[in-house]
């Protein structure tokens, strides 16, 4: 074995194990990015028919869903320091998104879907950008349910949030579908 092949073994290795790393990140996420699918349905359609209890239905269910997303975290909590200190930044990013969203949604005033677009596309937002780093489906899950999420917004449809249950929800819940079982 001369020096060339020992290199390209070693760069093969190390694909290998970045995208090992990156689908075990999928594989863990997943059951995630599906209750949050479960969480927007269930209050989508909720709003649906008790609209003028939307902002109790959602506060509700984003608690129930903060909730199980820190159960799910728990599940996969590791010893490894340098993935506890991303969790950390992640979880201050998140933070930083729930001060975002909260002040632009005072500015916006009492706009009901508007602000409920909003919010969608602020997290959706985080997920592409996750992508960047953590692997291509989160950047084109987050691109697909901004873009049904404006498309429904900007249709001005009586079905608004039942369009918002099926394809915001029902997206995130076959994205995370489709990070558990990626290959």
């Amino acid at each position: 074995m001369n020096q060339q092949m020992a290199r390209d073994m070693l760069a093969e290795i190390e694909q290998t194990q970045q995208r090992s790393a990156q689908y075990l990140g999928y594989w863990r996420q997943g059951p995630t990015v599906q209750l949050w699918g479960l969480v927007w349905i269930i209050a989508h359609v909720a709003c649906y028919f008790l609209p003028a209890s939307a902002g109790q239905i959602w506060l509700v269910c984003d608690a129930i869903g903060f909730a199980g997303t820190v159960l799910l975290r728990l599940r996969h909590s590791t010893d490894d320091s340098s993935q506890r200190q991303t969790g950390r930044r992640l979880t201050w990013a998140g933070c930083i998104l729930l001060a975002f969203g909260a002040i632009a949604s005072m500015l916006i005033g009492p706009r009901g879907r508007a602000i409920e677009v909003l919010w969608t596309c602020l997290f959706m937002s985080a997920y592409m950008l996750h992508g960047l780093w953590f692997g291509l489906r989160w950047t084109v899950l987050g691109a697909l349910v901004i873009a049904v999420s404006l498309l429904a917004y900007f249709s001005h449809s009586p079905w608004y949030e039942l369009i918002m249950a099926a394809a915001a929800g029902g997206g995130l819940l076959l994205g995370g579908t489709w990070m558990r079982h990626a290959r």
